[in-house]
């Protein structure tokens, strides 16, 4: 199971493995939301539009690859971000903290979030890793590969350290319930407690309700963030530029961008966008635990 346990058959080699086929996996099945959510976070709207309708507004104007737009850039923050919670998780419990440092992981990735961020809302402008690093180093200098590290940051830690806390209350329960050992013994922590289909139901459960908690509590933040990530972007006519992708609202500063949020739009403005934003978090989460899990499974199955 998630975190540290005595007698781990499984090296932490072997687990930082699984988190990175987990962050694969996760990366696949999330991409198309996080499209969508991104547009309804940015845009100045006239009127309220759901996910329903965001969606085929992009699916007419773009065509189905619009919803992969920065996948690959993607893929590379999922792999790098999603190995390193579950790494950095499990050193963390071994020396009883509480709360992962997700700092480093944050910072280290953000210029690979400020090029995706981007790519998803203009593909012609910013397509290609290395055309879109180009831009936005024309467009911002140095500086704007960290643009929104700070909310970034003030975000990731609380909502890493609730998102495990929740995930490692509610599994252990939900496999106490189903009480179905998979070896001999329930204690033994040198094999596989439980049966694969109880891993599966049981990380499933508790991965939405972690993912629902951790972003709802932490939401503002990640608004603000995709805001002051488009800061130093500036629009170019010879690009096209998807109806989804114009007025954008950016930001310079995590206060001000608060602060004006609110005083405009209300605390509606400050979760616009929020249910999308937790589907896809409660996607991500569940597809994120429950590979990890069975990795781990397989993994000692075969050692």
């Amino acid at each position: 199971m998630v975190g540290y346990y005595k007698n781990e058959s499984l090296t932490p080699q072997a687990k930082f493995a699984a988190g990175i086929i987990s962050g694969f996996a996760t990366r696949i099945v999330a991409q198309p939301l996080d499209v969508i959510k991104l547009r309804m976070q940015l845009i100045k709207l006239k009127k309220n539009r759901n996910i329903i309708s965001t969606a085929l507004k992009i699916l007419r104007e773009e065509g189905p690859t619009a919803f992969f737009q920065g996948h690959i850039v993607g893929q590379l923050h999922s792999v790098i971000c999603v190995s390193s919670q579950f790494y950095f998780y499990e050193l963390s419990t071994a020396v009883v903290l509480t709360r992962i440092d997700e700092t480093h992981a944050s910072t280290l990735g953000n210029p690979l979030e400020v090029i995706r961020v981007r790519q998803m809302i203009i593909k012609d402008q910013y397509g290609g890793l290395i055309n879109a690093a180009k831009a936005v180093y024309r467009y911002g200098g140095i500086t704007a590969f960290y643009e929104g590290v700070i909310a970034n940051c003030l975000q990731m830690g609380p909502q890493m350290g609730i998102t495990f806390a929740v995930f490692s209350y509610l599994q252990p329960l939900l496999l106490n319930y189903l009480a179905d050992c998979y070896s001999d013994s329930c204690n033994s922590t040198t094999s596989n407690r439980h049966s694969a289909q109880h891993l599966l139901v049981a990380s499933s459960i508790a991965g939405c309700a972690s993912g629902l908690i951790g972003k709802t509590l932490t939401y503002p933040l990640d608004l603000a963030k995709r805001r002051l990530q488009v800061g130093s972007h500036k629009m170019d006519r010879k690009y096209n530029v998807p109806s989804t992708s114009r007025h954008l609202i950016r930001c310079k500063s995590l206060t001000k961008c608060l602060k004006v949020t609110f005083e405009k739009e209300g605390l509606y403005g400050l979760y616009r966008g929020w249910f999308v934003t937790v589907t896809k978090a409660q996607l991500t989460n569940i597809m994120a635990f429950t590979t990890y899990e069975l990795a781990c499974f397989a993994l000692r199955e075969v050692t």
